[in-house]
């Protein structure tokens, strides 16, 4: 997966209340996912599967709550925080796919490019920062196990396999051009 320019996304986030700001936008962006899923929880039927979005749920709220407090604490008002229209257009698509195949296939292409982001975000961190980014970390490499272990079930035929890659690069398309906007405004 792909972000596009990272050399300058390190550059202009080894300022502290720069990446502060990358915090408040990643807040928005998980409590838009716990809203989104938590609102499909109850027509799922399977219970793997509603396991997977529960665990989903908590920890994107769990993911919000840490890099809130860490943007406040750094000086940005993380509650203040509006998406880009590519921002908002990401959560638009992910609530009009109907079914769990394709919003796991969405989740994990998401997943791999939030996990190369907080990599990168770890990277030119302080101290305080790097144990919020580390636990968010851990979290994330849960959800992509799930979601892989989901795939190897449910990805059974070649079909199912080339939609989920689909739908991945569509995540991965969407968020590249998402950084691109988004370094924009981490740098005003």
């Amino acid at each position: 997966m792909s972000i596009r320019n990272p050399e300058r996304l390190k550059e202009v986030l080894s300022n502290p209340k720069r990446l502060a700001r990358a915090f408040s936008r990643h807040t928005y962006g998980m409590l838009a996912w716990v809203d989104l899923f938590g609102g499909k929880l109850k027509s799922i039927r399977n219970i793997e599967t509603k396991v997977i979005i529960a665990r989903i749920i908590a920890d994107n709220a769990k993911h919000a709550k840490l890099f809130a407090d860490r943007a406040n604490e750094l000086g940005e008002k993380a509650e203040t925080y509006k998406p880009p229209l590519i921002g908002q257009k990401i959560y638009d698509f992910l609530d009009a796919y109907d079914n769990p195949f394709e919003e796991f296939a969405y989740a994990w292409g998401s997943l791999i490019h939030f996990s190369s982001l907080l990599d990168l975000y770890h990277s030119v961190a302080d101290s305080k920062s790097r144990a919020v980014i580390e636990e968010v970390q851990r979290d994330v490499k849960e959800h992509l196990k799930l979601l892989e272990k989901y795939f190897e079930v449910n990805a059974n035929t070649s079909e199912k396999k080339k939609r989920a890659e689909e739908v991945k690069m569509v995540a991965d398309k969407f968020y590249a051009d998402r950084e691109d906007e988004e370094i924009k405004w981490y740098a005003s």
